[in-house]
């Protein structure tokens, strides 16, 4: 498929994708950018309409296999001028390339693990850049799964799916409501581990060799209290300098790695 080219805001896949923009889900959401594109397509992800400016195509076509791979996913594949691309793109310094994508979710029924099971959970992240940094971060620590509470942001959104630098496409992300989660876990004996700050228990006190899930919880508010009621750990990050506490992104990063480090 040849790119089409279009320079009206009213073209019928310039209105559905602004739609999507409005309204991401996992049925339809933006890949932004040659890199979570290239991902998507590594991934076999379901494409429907993709946009490249002017200025791209030319690039594109010096990188025939990326080219053609796009041809032959695409469902639509439009050319469109910079000032129509800008009103899809959500980048700062947009890159000229955009992707509708579909979601190929895992039930939580359908995980498989590597070894001991290992996964993230957000309870309540709400920012949605903290939230995509947790998928990335899970996805760089060999994690099975990350899963999605209610409350927490939409892992679909603009700013989330650029903050998984592709990482979307490479571990299974999954929504679910909380008690249907807590069963799974129980279920395959997958102890749930609760990331709080308040904690008593130092995270490298903990055995976590052990299959287990850790949840983290907004920065503001930490852990919806009837999660945490039910964790069965609580563990916290030794804090030694004048900082309260650590960034969710950051705090994620150093709970998974110390699971890495410690199934080294």
């Amino acid at each position: 498929m040849e790119p089409k080219t279009v320079t009206s805001a009213q073209n019928s896949a310039i209105k559905m994708l602004l739609g999507i923009k409005r309204h991401p889900g996992k049925e339809a959401f933006l890949a932004e950018g040659p890199h979570l594109v290239e991902a998507a397509l590594s991934a076999s992800a379901k494409l429907g309409a993709v946009l490249v400016t002017n200025d791209f195509l030319a690039r594109l076509e010096e990188n025939p296999p990326f080219f053609a791979a796009l041809r032959q996913a695409a469902r639509g594949f439009y050319q469109v001028p910079e000032r129509l691309f800008a009103k899809l793109a959500e980048a700062k310094t947009p890159q000229g390339i955009l992707a509708q994508c579909q979601y190929e979710a895992v039930p939580l029924g359908g995980l498989t693990f590597k070894g001991p099971a290992l996964i993230a959970i957000s309870a309540g992240i709400r920012e949605p850049g903290n939230l995509g940094a947790l998928v990335r971060t899970a996805d760089a620590a060999g994690a099975d799964a990350c899963i999605i509470l209610p409350g927490s942001a939409n892992i679909f959104s603009s700013k989330a799916v650029r903050a998984t630098a592709g990482s979307l496409f490479h571990v299974p992300v999954i929504e679910a409501g909380m008690e249907e989660a807590l069963n799974y876990l129980k279920g395959k004996q997958v102890l749930m581990a609760g990331a709080d700050a308040h904690a008593g228990k130092p995270l490298y006190d903990w055995d976590f060799r052990a299959p287990v899930a850790i949840a983290f919880g907004e920065e503001a508010h930490g852990l919806p209290p009837a999660l945490k009621a039910r964790a069965g750990a609580l563990l916290g990050i030794p804090i030694r300098g004048g900082a309260e506490s650590l960034n969710v992104a950051a705090s994620a990063a150093v709970f998974l790695f110390e699971v890495v480090r410690q199934r080294l």
